[in-house]
């Protein structure tokens, strides 16, 4: 219907979307709705169903018990987000675990095959149950208390679950094989009811007690042509993520639409395509990350035309963000009208001169020029997170002061999903890393608090704590001065001009490699044959990107100088410059032998990182990543 919409209908569509923002929503789903208004559903099952969901995954799967689950993806080994999906871990059979996998029915075929595709000798057996069960969504603020009442349960009962939690119906009114699952649509509180057919075709009871609950308490009953354009808007408005118009136009690697806080499993160890991201994490920097645009000042009032052909202007997903001198800084995904923000929001990947929240930008759509606020996902608050995400951080950090490390992360992550921008949360779960030595993994999180906190010096000072632990004492010495430069900006009160910090930062760095490449070219024109002028000499090339030049000149280093474990590093960093990854790994492993002989401990540390994300992982590129 929104495709063909008249201005007056698109502006009346998104006036139903702030009612039932208001008041939530019951709903069927299934076709003709699409998108989150047609759910499918996968059944995974067998006695190998745990490890092998784990090791294909991003998020925990063989630590979850009977009742619960999560939201997860799958990415590609090179980590570009393939499918996106919740995981309900359901009662147990004879023949082992039973798993739930729940995403748009469009979607699950897909998913199916790309999992089928890895079944070897796991004893796994894959069932597509979308044709199976009747789906209704209970969303909305009182969703919980829906519940209590038509499921006669008492108050307070369906708001203690926790996310994605699924429970088979006790309740008399129901048949016997109803599931229960917590999944929001929308950003609220809410409830998927799952009836199995055929008993859901020959069971009426159930339906009226649950509209006359739902009326009672305010809920409004949405059907097509309104229901799939509500759910839309609503779902943008939450900052959840669709695979499709949220991922077109270039294969998107995860950390660039920032679903790792809802994704991805701090405690839980490898899976396909861990290695790539966390490479791009720790040495690498994202070209693009998904933020939120708001353009043009918000209305007063229900929208009218003017907004409607401003939504109209804005280019289809994947098409170029252009600012007003022409230049493309990103491109555009989901856009709505908004009854939250009262104005046209949209998705953009943006590069990272220009997705500094607060920051406003001149976009240039179909001959105007429009001005747009960067903002952090999502648009909508829910009422009542605030005080969720506080509770569930003080609970961590007492977990964490009396050793329970695991609790404390896995309250941490769930404070992140419900608020992605909870900087305190990255800040702590970034210390908890690094004092378990998982300095890696606390570069990861520290790196991504700088993108929510890109003026606090705080995040540089911690950077370069871990750099140095993993023996990168030059990156650890370029954070340190960037933590510097912030500390003295906030004392005087001035704003932090990340983009020139990092300009002038790199400017230093290159004209000192400049002025070493010539001093030790000199050298070697008296001794070609010098090893610390040929590393030195590798060093600079690799600073001034000339990889080629670099990996030889360090070839050279290697050869007269076998002992020195630093050559092996920063030559194989050139190879990987060079896409040469099976060298690389090669000149690592040699390198980590002389620095276990020779107890070179944060070379050694540095080269055990970059071989482990390097195993399996030859051939892939990451220039894309840089």
């Amino acid at each position: 219907m929104t495709l063909r919409a008249s201005a007056p209908e698109r502006a009346a569509l998104a006036e139903r979307a702030r009612v039932v923002r208001a008041h939530g929503l019951l709903a069927k789903l299934g076709p003709p709705a699409s998108g989150l208004g047609d759910l499918g559903f996968l059944l995974a099952r067998g006695p190998d169903v745990l490890t092998f969901l784990h090791s294909q995954v991003t998020n925990d799967v063989e630590g979850l018990k009977p009742g619960q689950g999560n939201r997860s993806a799958r990415v590609t080994r090179q980590g570009q987000l393939a499918e996106l999906f919740s995981l309900h871990r359901l009662a147990d059979e004879e023949d082992g675990p039973v798993v739930l996998l729940m995403l748009e029915r469009e979607r699950v075929q897909s998913l199916m095959a790309e999992l089928d595709a890895v079944l070897f000798a796991d004893r796994v057996e894959l069932l597509d149950l979308s044709e199976d069960f009747d789906a209704w969504a209970i969303q909305g603020p009182v969703a919980d208390q829906v519940l209590d009442e038509w499921l006669e349960a008492e108050a307070g009962s369906f708001a203690a679950a926790p996310p994605e939690a699924v429970t088979m119906s006790s309740s008399g009114s129901l048949p016997s094989q109803t599931l229960l699952i917590r999944h929001s649509l929308t950003g609220d509180a809410g409830w998927l009811v799952l009836l199995s057919r055929p008993t859901a075709d020959h069971t009426s009871d159930w339906l009226e007690g649950l509209r006359s609950v739902s009326r009672g308490l305010g809920l409004i009953e949405v059907t097509e042509p309104f229901l799939s354009p509500t759910l839309e808007t609503l779902r943008i408005e939450a900052g959840l993520v669709r695979i499709g118009p949220d991922t077109s136009g270039r294969k998107r690697i995860l950390p660039e639409t920032g679903l790792e806080q809802q994704t991805v499993s701090y405690t839980k160890g490898c899976y396909v395509g861990q290695e790539v991201i966390a490479r791009v994490r720790t040495y690498g920097k994202l070209p693009f990350a998904l933020r939120g645009l708001v353009l043009g000042r918000p209305v007063d009032g229900p929208f009218d035309s003017e907004w409607v052909e401003l939504l109209a202007s804005i280019p289809d997903p994947g098409r170029p963000v252009c600012i007003e001198d022409g230049s493309a800084i990103g491109q555009f995904a989901s856009r709505t009208l908004s009854p939250v923000a009262n104005a046209v929001v949209v998705y953009a990947y943006l590069d990272k001169k220009h997705r500094t929240p607060g920051s406003k930008l001149l976009l240039k759509l179909e001959g105007q020029v429009v001005e747009a606020e960067v903002v952090l996902l999502p648009f909508y608050d829910v009422p009542g997170a605030t005080e969720r995400v506080t509770f569930l951080y003080d609970k961590a950090v007492r977990a964490f002061a009396q050793g329970q490390e695991a609790k404390a992360l896995a309250g941490l992550e769930e404070a992140l999903r419900i608020d992605p921008t909870f900087s305190d949360g990255y800040e702590a779960i970034g210390v908890m890393l690094g004092r378990s030595e998982r300095f890696h993994e606390a570069i990861d999180i520290f790196k991504r608090l700088e993108e929510i906190a890109p003026a606090e010096p705080m995040v540089n000072t911690n950077l370069s704590l871990y750099f140095m632990k993993i023996g990168d004492k030059e990156t650890a010495e370029e954070e340190s001065a960037k933590a510097m430069q912030k500390s003295m900006a906030q004392r005087s009160g001035t704003a932090v001009d990340t983009e020139r910090l990092d300009d002038v930062l790199s400017e230093q760095k290159q004209a000192d490699a400049r002025r070493k490449k010539e001093m030790f070219a000199q050298v070697l024109e008296i001794d070609s044959e010098d090893g610390v002028a040929l590393f030195g000499l590798g060093s600079a090339l690799l600073v001034l990107e000339n990889w080629s030049e670099a990996a030889d000149t360090l070839g050279r280093a290697q050869v007269v100088d076998p002992d020195n474990s630093a050559i092996y590093l920063t030559r194989g960093k050139a190879l990987e410059r060079l896409d040469r990854a099976r060298e690389a790994e090669g000149v690592y492993r040699a390198g980590m032998e002389v620095a276990s002989r020779k107890g070179d401990l944060m070379p050694l540390k540095e080269m055990e990182h970059r071989v482990l994300l390097l195993s399996g992982q030859a051939g892939s590129s990451t220039k894309a990543f840089e």
